[in-house]
């Protein structure tokens, strides 16, 4: 590697890397830390809760940093006649440009490496962590699989097979009554539980009770039977939420299988494209950054640049935003919610390319 790329290099890597963490820093103040903020818990508690996140928001972080990397190390390049210099030994913008998007693309595969191989574990930890340490529900217990959920709440433990919040409606439900002591006293399946008057009526399903002074389990076949129980939709809600902790392959056949059964898998379709988007997305931010860095001088100073550049970031997370919305809610579909804002960004990236070089 020759000494100009090398200095090309690093000098990308240095302003991603400030980047990176000036973002992550001002996202976790801003928006996410107000979030638990008011728990009564250590400083400690909530650094370690932060710290469960920080894989997370650096990957979303990724796209802004890209773009501002790249803005300012071609900027600084070109404010500092460095470009002239370097086009006068014959090497022209678009080998440093293939320089700085070769790191970016590396940011980019290392960024899906996280979201799928990291963020899920981390995510499960961090939802342990939030309500048993900061909530102090010491019951709580969740894990999705691709084929059921289990949820533990003081002294029940239920198995579902598919939750629609849409319709209060359970999927396959078993529930594992304990006493005090944690030895199983009853059991009981059905093929659906919906939730209705504030109660939960079950259908076609086996009650299993397993008295202390006998050997054998009693069994008995239901058409119907309401139970009063302690969970309510509002608590199952969490799965969603849980879906974080899937990784790609897993969430894929989570959403395939709930499609299957005619569930609503929107919310889940939108999740799974924007961590594949998300992490690819900041080679059309880096592309976009191209035509304000090598403006000439008396066109604007590097505030001019950086203040487009928080421009362009803001358009994007509130463009972002809004069409995620729009796909969850049903308004759009899934993958175009997620793909038409970049694919927007790139024609905008073109164009302002094209424009550039006509000027």
């Amino acid at each position: 590697m020759r000494i100009l790329d090398r200095y090309i290099l690093v000098e990308f890597c240095r302003y991603l890397l400030i980047s990176i963490t000036v973002l992550t820093a001002v996202m976790f103040i801003a928006d996410y830390l107000g979030g638990v903020w008011d728990a009564e818990v250590s400083a400690i508690v909530l650094l370690k809760y932060a710290a469960y996140q920080a894989p997370q928001l650096f990957c979303r972080m990724v796209p802004a940093a890209a773009l501002m990397a790249t803005l300012v190390t071609l900027s600084l390049l070109n404010r500092k006649s460095e470009l002239i210099a370097i086009h006068s030994i014959g090497i022209g913008l678009g080998h440093i440009s293939f320089l700085i998007f070769g790191c970016i693309f590396i940011a980019c595969c290392f960024t899906l490496v996280v979201y799928d191989r990291i963020v899920p574990p981390l995510a499960k930890q961090r939802t342990i962590y939030y309500w048993k340490v900061i909530k102090g529900r010491q019951d709580f217990t969740m894990d999705i699989k691709t084929t059921k959920i289990w949820y533990r709440s003081k002294n029940l433990i239920y198995n579902l097979r598919l939750f629609d919040k849409g319709t209060n409606t359970i999927q396959g439900i078993g529930i594992y009554f304990f006493d005090q002591n944690f030895h199983l006293m009853q059991h009981i399946e059905a093929e659906n539980a919906r939730y209705e008057n504030s109660e939960w009526n079950l259908k076609n399903g086996l009650i299993t009770i397993f008295p202390e002074q006998k050997t054998f389990p009693l069994s008995k076949h239901f058409q119907e039977k309401k139970l009063i129980l302690p969970e309510t939709p509002q608590d199952f809600f969490e799965i969603e939420r849980q879906v974080e902790t899937l990784r790609l392959k897993d969430l894929y056949t989570f959403i395939k299988r709930n499609r299957e059964a005619g569930l609503d898998t929107k919310v889940y379709e939108v999740d799974l494209h924007s961590r594949i988007a998300i992490s690819f997305v900041p080679l059309v931010m880096g592309l976009l950054a191209i035509p304000y860095s090598v403006r000439p001088k008396r066109q604007g100073g590097l505030g001019r640049d950086l203040g487009v550049c928080v421009g362009w970031i803001f358009i994007y997370w509130l463009l972002f935003s809004i069409s995620m919305s729009l796909g969850r809610s049903g308004a759009v579909t899934p993958w175009a919610s997620v793909w038409v804002p970049c694919i927007f960004f790139l024609f905008v990236a073109l164009f302002l390319i094209t424009r550039s070089r006509t000027q």
